[in-house]
């Protein structure tokens, strides 16, 4: 299954951005979508492979390896 077919609904939209802010360690209401990399401290390669990695485990999604460095906004995981 693809992210953007994933993600179209409203929940797991909020579930992924609940996932997202308990690997990083920010609370939920501080990010959306247009979250990026470089506005959260916690966003090191290390969190960002794991939040690949339990994205595509809770999700069922798969990301290409080589589309894998180019996910630098919340957004960019749900496409």
């Amino acid at each position: 299954m693809t992210p953007a077919t994933t993600f179209s609904d409203q929940t797991r939209r909020e579930d992924f951005f609940a996932l997202a802010a308990r690997i990083f360690g920010v609370d939920r209401a501080s990010i959306d979508g247009t979250t990026a990399y470089e506005s959260i401290a916690g966003w090191d390669s290390v969190n960002h492979l794991r939040l690949v990695m339990e994205t595509e485990r809770a999700f069922g999604v798969k990301y290409p390896l080589e589309k894998i460095p180019s996910l630098m906004t919340l957004n960019d995981f749900l496409a």
